[in-house]
């Protein structure tokens, strides 16, 4: 082998290496385009040159369709994970809305019990007024009778002084 054939040997190793890391990086960095001229750009190889050499090609298709997978997976869980939180948020909305539901009955419950205890309290007032009242009657009547009963006790009491000192006399 001649100084020639080794010098190419050896450039064509180093250019191998150059590629290797290039791609290394494409496949490591999502700013940086999986593209030949991208790849010539980072290694100072001409396009054409990587283009003659196919494996860099290849690897540079199967770098784009890992992303494009990649970008589609990562779509595909924004996507259901969005449908999550908005089933999640119907869900917590729906409880709400039954809580709510649930809340507002009892209300109404408790309502109609203080109308109807407000009711009761208010007709036992009336009974309370109507049977103070009759017992406030009753109680005129019955000081009204025992005055009667008085006089008539004193003039019974006086009949009965007169009728002795008649019979004495």
């Amino acid at each position: 082998m001649n100084a020639y054939d080794q010098k190419n040997s050896d450039d064509y190793e180093a250019n191998t290496l150059s590629l290797k890391k290039a791609l290394s990086d494409i496949k490591g960095n999502k700013t940086l385009k999986a593209t030949i001229a991208q790849l010539s750009e980072m290694t100072g190889i001409h396009r054409n040159t990587i283009s003659n050499r196919v494996w860099p090609v290849q690897k540079l298709k199967q770098i784009r369709e890992a992303r494009k997978t990649k970008d589609k997976l990562h779509e595909e869980q924004v996507r259901l994970s969005t449908t999550d939180v908005k089933n999640a948020l119907e869900a917590k909305l729906s409880r709400t809305q039954n809580e709510t539901v649930y809340w507002f009955n009892e209300y109404q419950d408790m309502k109609r019990v203080a109308q109807h205890s407000d009711k009761r309290l208010q007709q036992m007032r009336e009974s309370r007024d109507y049977y103070k009242t009759l017992s406030e009657t009753d109680k005129r009547s019955l000081s009204e009778a025992e005055l009667e009963i008085k006089k008539l006790r004193k003039v019974l009491a006086l009949e009965d002084t007169i009728s002795k000192k008649q019979f004495m006399h």
